[in-house]
């Protein structure tokens, strides 16, 4: 990238005669940088608590460093906001007024999107006012699509209210679809950081990503969010990154993964490191307890899953983060018939299966 003395120089060049431009010309030509620095990311985030917990734009761009990628973040987060009030509040047309941003993010509030009534009535609405205004300075709208309550439930504003949902993954399907729905209609980018927390939720089940009054995010939930911020807005890998915001590596290391296969489809890593060496179950057949041993290359999130023949879940066991070496996790069959019985280990990657049999 010139600089600005670069600049200046070029265009007194230009007001020369050839005769005295040719050798400074020649300088300015050698002076130049062998390789292009990436250029500065400038990214806005408008939204209000979920944005600000944690500083997810002080996160993200702490992130991005550690990649090499210089950035660039602001953002305009009171509490509780919904982007009906964004597009009245001065701070926010303000920022977005500075037409300095290659992203302005947007986020709503949490429940809005879920309750039809203040979807169509509310955020859609101030959705396509903040863009116009976004694109108008040249500028790209992004959405952050948010992650549901740890339990789901019905969501109820004054008189209004969503389905009742079942759980986590119920609701996350509605904040899907209204997220979705208004990224295409504007040609915006979708930063799908809910989808990213259910990929989580599924492959560990314990994973730490809820505060405890089931909405706001922990460290853990920011870090994925940033992870995946990162990995939308830059195209790039976040698995590897240095930057772990005082996460344990395995944690950073999962977080990361997941960000990556929620974007990319895949974490282009070497796959599953449980894989890299089978699992042995010693004894079996057992009564009533028998041990998997497992090696890992690195550090990894590890559970494990039994079902019957039937393909019914008998028992889970979760691991705290592993760093890497030989493992063992023992599995009790007492309260189990006897039969043969399948084994899912779980490690950052795909799953390994296995088989085992109790025989009373």
């Amino acid at each position: 990238m010139i600089d600005s003395k670069m600049n200046k120089l070029i265009l007194k060049i230009g007001m020369m005669g050839a005769r005295r431009a040719v050798p400074l010309l020649l300088l300015v030509l050698l002076n130049l940088p062998v390789s292009a620095q990436p250029d500065t990311l400038r990214v806005l985030f408008v939204g209000n608590s979920y944005t600000y917990t944690n500083n997810l734009p002080q996160l993200f761009s702490s992130l991005a460093a550690s990649g090499g990628q210089p950035t660039v973040v602001d953002m305009s987060a009171p509490g509780g906001y919904w982007l009906e009030q964004h597009c009245v509040l001065p701070e926010t047309i303000s920022k977005i007024s500075q037409g300095i941003w290659d992203y302005v993010v947007l986020q709503e509030q949490s429940q809005v999107p879920t309750i039809d009534y203040y979807r169509y009535g509310s955020m859609y609405p101030s959705a396509r006012y903040l863009d116009s205004l976004i694109v108008s300075y040249g500028q790209q709208t992004a959405f952050f699509l948010t992650w549901g309550r740890k339990h789901g439930g019905q969501q109820t504003i004054n008189q209004y209210s969503s389905p009742v949902f079942r759980d986590f993954f119920h609701m996350q399907d509605s904040l899907t679809s209204a997220y979705t729905q208004i990224a295409r209609e504007l040609d915006a980018t979708l930063c799908p950081v809910g989808l990213a927390w259910a990929e989580a939720v599924r492959r560990y089940p314990r994973a730490d990503l809820w505060q405890p009054d089931d909405s706001h995010p922990t460290l853990q939930g920011t870090y994925l969010a940033a992870c995946v911020f990162y990995a939308k807005l830059t195209n790039l890998n976040p698995v590897g990154l240095s930057y772990t915001a005082g996460l344990r590596p395995a944690e950073v290391r999962f977080l990361q993964v997941i960000a990556a296969r929620t974007v990319f489809g895949t974490d282009e890593s070497q796959g599953s490191p449980i894989a890299d060496l089978r699992p042995q179950v010693t004894p079996n057949p057992f009564n009533p307890t028998t041990t998997i041993r497992f090696s890992l290359p690195q550090a990894a999130m590890v559970s494990l899953e039994v079902f019957d023949i039937g393909g019914r879940c008998v028992g889970v066991q979760h691991v705290e983060p592993l760093q890497p070496g030989t493992h063992e996790i023992t599995f009790d069959g007492s309260a189990l018939p006897s039969g043969v019985y399948l084994y899912r280990l779980q490690g950052g990657g795909e799953p390994v299966v296995g088989k085992m049999i109790i025989l009373k």
